[in-house]
C-alpha cells in the first residue's frame, strides 16, 4: 500500500485556450505612381526586411520623363546666363546714363523671370526623379507578406494601387475568449495579489 500524506500548498493554475495570433499592424503597400507593373519579386508568405524591395514598376517612362526635365533645366540655365550678363552689360551703361532706366528695369525683370524659371525646372526634375523612385516599391517594415493582389503586367492606377500588405511579427498579439465566470475569477485572483 501507498501512502502519501495530504497537505495544503499553492498550486499555480493553469488555464489553456484556443487562441487566434495577429499582428500588431497591417501596412499596406500601395503604387504611387501610375504605370505598368512590370514583375513581383517577393516571395508571398515570406518575411521581409525594412527597405527590402517588393515590386518593380516599367521605369522607362520615368526616365524619359526625367531626361525632359533636365534638359528643361539645362535651357532654363542657359536664358539665366544670358539674363544675367545681359543685366550685368546694362548696369555701367544706365548709370553713365546710356541708356535709360527702362532698360535696366526690363534687363532686372528678365533676370528675375529666368531665376524663377530656373527654380521651377529644378523642382521638375525634382519630382521627376521622385516619380521614378516610386518605381521601386519596398516594404517600410519588416513583416510576413501577404499575397500579391495585381498579377505583373498590370496597368496600376488609382483604382488598382493596392499591390499587397505586410504585417508585422514583433510585436504580436493573442486573441482568445474566456467566460464571464472565468474572467471574474482571474480578476479576483488578481486583486488578492496586489
Amino acid at each position: 500500500v501507498t501512502v502519501m500524506r495530504v497537505e495544503p500548498r499553492d498550486v499555480p493554475v493553469t488555464a489553456e485556450y484556443v487562441a487566434q495570433v495577429q499582428s500588431s499592424r497591417q501596412v499596406s503597400i500601395q503604387a504611387r505612381v501610375n504605370g505598368f507593373l512590370e514583375r513581383r519579386v517577393y516571395t508571398e508568405g515570406a518575411i521581409v526586411k525594412a527597405g527590402e524591395t517588393l515590386f518593380l514598376m516599367d521605369q522607362k517612362p520615368f526616365k524619359a520623363q526625367l531626361d525632359q526635365a533636365m534638359a528643361a533645366l539645362a535651357r532654363q540655365q542657359a536664358a539665366f546666363e544670358v539674363a544675367r550678363q545681359n543685366l550685368d552689360r546694362v548696369k555701367p551703361l544706365v548709370a553713365a546714363n546710356a541708356l535709360s532706366q527702362k532698360d535696366l528695369d526690363d534687363a532686372t525683370g528678365q533676370f528675375q523671370s529666368t531665376a524663377a524659371a530656373v527654380e521651377q525646372a529644378k523642382a521638375t526634375v525634382e519630382q521627376a526623379k521622385l516619380n521614378l523612385s516610386y518605381t521601386v516599391i519596398t516594404s517600410p517594415v519588416m513583416g510576413i507578406t501577404g499575397a500579391a493582389e495585381q498579377a505583373d503586367g498590370t496597368y496600376l492606377g488609382p483604382a488598382n494601387s493596392h499591390l499587397t500588405t505586410v504585417a508585422v511579427i514583433s510585436p504580436v498579439y493573442v486573441n482568445f475568449s474566456i467566460s464571464e465566470n472565468e474572467w471574474l475569477e482571474l480578476r479576483d485572483q488578481i486583486a488578492k495579489k496586489l
